[in-house]
C-alpha cells in the first residue's frame, strides 16, 4: 500500500471518529434535554395529585374565590378583593372557564405554571454552564420542591420573571427583546404586588452596570433602557387607567395597604428582624429541616461569586475567571433579591419561586472546585453530592418537609380516598368519608335559603361560605372589618336575609341554628373546632316551610 493511500485511510478515519463524536455529542445533549422535560412532566404530575387529594381548604379556598368572582365578571379590587395580583387570579379564572368551576382547577393551572419555572430555570442555567450540569441543576430544585404546595401567585409571579430574565439576557441586544422583557416584568408585578421589591431591583442594577460600563456606547444602554421601560410600563398604566376608569383604583390601593399593614406585618421592626435571623438559620422557621438550610448556602455561594469578582476588578488583574460573566452576575443578583419574597414568611416555596436560580450557581461552583481539587478531595465533594441527593429523594413523597406541609399518605392515595363528585366544588378530589359527610350536610343544610338570603361568612371555611353559592355582599373570602361594610352586613341580618356562618355560638333574634358541626380533624386550620350556621326563622318575603334543623346538628 503506497504512502497516498495512507494518508487517505487515516482521512477516513479521522472523519469517521469526529463523526462519533458529534453523535455521542448530539445524543447526550439530546438526552439532557429529554430528561428535563421529563422532571417538568414529573412535577405536573405531582402538582395534579397534590390538587386531588389535598385538604387545606381554608388557602385553596382563599385563592378559588376571586378567580371564580373574576370568572362572573366581578370588577378586581371594587367588586371582589385580589389578595395578591390581577393576573394570577385572571389566570386562574380561565383555567375555572376550561377545566370547571372546582378547586382541582386552580390547582392544574398552577402546577403547570411552577414545571414552566423548571424548565425556563434550565434555559437560563444553559447561558453559563454544560447542559449536563443544567440538568442535575433542574434535578436538584425539582428534590428540593417537586410540586405546588398552594395555588399561590408566587409560582406564577416567577415565571415571568425567569421570561423576563431570559429575554434581558439574549445576546442579540435589539429593543424588541428588552421590550418583552419589560412586559414579562409587567406581568411578573401584576401577578403578585409586593413581588416588585424582589424582581425590579436586580434589573435597575444590571442596566446601571451597563451603562457604567458601555463608555462611548452608552445610547445603546439608553435605548435598551427606553425600550425595557415602555415594555414595564405601558401595561401597568393600561391597567391603572382600566381601573381608574371604573372607580376602582382606590380601592387597589387601600387593599394593599391594609393587606400589608394587617397581614404582611411591613411597619414592625421586628418583620425583618425575624426575616434577617430566618435566613441565617438563626431563628426557627417553616424552613429550618435541609431544604431549607440550602438556600442559606445558596446566598453565600451568590455573596462570595460577587465579593470574588468586585475584589478582581479592583485589584487590576486580568487573570481569568470562571465567574467573569454579566449572566452569571444577573444571577446572582436575581436570587439576592429573591430573597425578599420570603420577608412575611419564611417558607420554601416562596424561596424556589426567586431564589432556586442559585442552586444553579452552587452546582457550577462546585464543579469548578472539583476540577481543581485533588483526588481524594474529589472523592469526598462526589460522596457529599451523593449524600445531599439521597436526604432530599428520601423525603420526596410521603413525609412532612418545608417542602410539604400536608404529605401524602399512600394508604389515602391507594384505598381510603374516596371520590366526590356529588359536590360541584370538589369533583375530581379524592376526601375521607368524614369530609365528604360534613360537606354535604353543610350544602343541604344551607341550600333551601338559596332563592332567599345571601350568606355571611366570619371563619377560615371559605368552602362552606362558596359551596352552595348564594348571593355574596363581602368582597372577601375572610371577615375583614376594614374591608367591607359592616353597617350594610347588620341591615341584611336584620331584615332576616342571611345565612351567617360563625365558629362560636351566638343569638340574633329571629334566627336559628340550622347546622352545628365539628370539622374534620383533618381539615388544616379548622380541624377540631366548631362550624355554626345560622338562618332566619323564616326569611324575609318566603313562605316555604324549611326543613328541621335537627338534622343537620351534630354536637362534637
Amino acid at each position: 500500500m503506497g504512502l497516498p493511500d495512507l494518508s487517505a485511510d487515516h482521512h477516513r478515519k479521522s472523519e469517521t471518529g469526529q463523526l462519533q463524536r458529534l453523535y455521542r455529542f448530539l445524543d447526550i445533549n439530546l438526552a439532557s434535554d429529554l430528561l428535563v422535560i421529563g422532571i417538568c412532566l414529573a412535577s405536573f404530575g405531582c402538582s395534579f395529585t397534590e390538587s386531588v387529594v389535598n385538604k387545606d381548604y381554608a388557602h385553596w379556598g382563599w385563592y378559588y374565590i376571586p378567580a371564580l368572582d373574576l370568572l362572573r365578571g366581578a370588577l378586581p379590587h371594587a367588586e371582589t378583593i385580589i389578595p395578591y395580583g390581577y393576573l394570577y387570579s385572571l389566570i386562574q379564572s380561565f383555567s375555572l372557564a376550561v377545566f370547571g368551576e372546582r378547586l382541582l382547577s386552580i390547582g392544574i393551572i398552577t402546577g403547570f405554571f411552577y414545571a414552566c419555572t423548571l424548565l425556563l430555570s434550565y434555559l437560563v442555567f444553559l447561558r453559563f454552564m454544560k447542559k449536563s450540569l443544567a440538568l442535575v441543576s433542574v434535578l436538584l430544585i425539582f428534590l428540593i420542591h417537586p410540586y405546588i404546595i398552594y395555588p399561590a401567585p408566587n409560582y406564577f409571579a416567577y415565571s415571568f420573571q425567569l421570561l423576563a430574565l431570559i429575554f434581558f439576557l439574549r445576546r442579540s441586544q435589539n429593543n424588541y427583546n428588552a421590550f418583552w422583557a419589560g412586559v414579562f416584568l409587567a406581568a411578573a408585578v401584576l401577578c403578585r404586588y409586593s413581588s416588585v421589591i424582589a424582581i425590579l431591583p436586580p434589573f435597575i442594577v444590571l442596566l446601571g452596570l451597563d451603562y457604567w460600563k458601555a463608555d462611548k456606547a452608552r445610547m445603546v444602554v439608553v435605548k435598551k433602557t427606553a425600550w425595557l421601560s415602555a415594555g414595564f410600563i405601558i401595561p401597568l398604566m393600561a391597567f391603572f387607567a382600566w381601573l381608574a376608569a371604573n372607580s376602582a383604583l382606590d380601592d387597589l390601593l387601600y387593599q394593599n395597604r391594609m393587606m400589608m399593614k394587617m397581614i404582611g406585618k411591613a411597619g414592625d421592626t421586628n418583620t425583618y428582624l425575624v426575616f434577617l435571623g430566618s435566613v441565617l438559620q438563626i431563628v426557627r422557621t417553616l424552613a429550618s429541616d435541609l431544604r431549607g438550610r440550602l438556600f442559606t448556602l445558596i446566598l453565600v455561594v451568590c455573596l462570595f461569586i460577587i465579593i470574588r469578582e468586585m475584589r478582581r476588578k479592583l485589584s487590576g488583574k486580568n487573570a481569568e475567571s470562571a465567574y467573569a460573566y454579566d449572566v452569571i452576575l444577573a444571577v446572582c443578583l436575581t436570587v439576592i433579591f429573591g430573597y425578599l419574597n420570603s420577608i412575611h414568611v419564611y417558607e420554601t416555596f416562596r424561596l424556589i419561586n426567586g431564589a432556586s436560580l442559585g442552586v444553579g450557581l452552587c452546582v457550577f461552583v462546585f464543579y469548578n472546585l472539583y476540577l481543581k481539587a485533588a483526588k481524594p478531595l474529589k472523592y469526598l465533594m462526589a460522596l457529599l453530592g451523593i449524600i445531599i441527593v439521597a436526604a432530599l429523594t428520601s423525603g420526596l413523597f410521603f413525609t412532612k418537609t418545608s417542602s410539604a406541609y400536608y404529605p401524602w399518605r399512600a394508604d389515602f392515595l391507594m384505598r381510603g380516598g374516596m371520590k366526590n363528585e356529588t359536590t360541584a366544588i370538589f369533583k375530581g378530589k379524592l376526601m375521607t368519608r368524614e369530609c365528604i359527610h360534613f360537606y354535604r350536610d353543610v350544602f343541604e343544610a344551607i341550600e333551601p335559603y338559596k332563592g332567599s338570603c345571601s350568606i355571611l361568612n366570619y371563619t377560615r371555611d371559605y368552602i362552606s361560605f362558596i359551596i352552595n353559592d348564594l348571593p355574596r355582599i363581602q368582597r372577601s373570602p375572610a371577615h375583614f372589618p376594614w374591608l367591607d361594610d359592616t353597617y350594610e352586613q347588620a341591615v341584611l341580618i336584620d331584615r332576616k336575609k342571611a345565612v351567617i356562618l360563625v365558629g362560636q355560638a351566638i343569638d340574633f333574634a329571629g334566627y336559628r341554628e340550622i347546622f352545628r358541626r365539628q370539622w374534620p380533624d383533618e381539615i388544616p386550620w379548622l380541624g377540631g373546632d366548631v362550624l355554626y350556621i345560622y338562618a332566619p326563622m323564616r326569611p324575609s318575603g318566603d313562605n316555604r316551610t324549611l326543613p328541621d334543623s335537627a338534622n343537620y346538628n351534630r354536637h362534637p
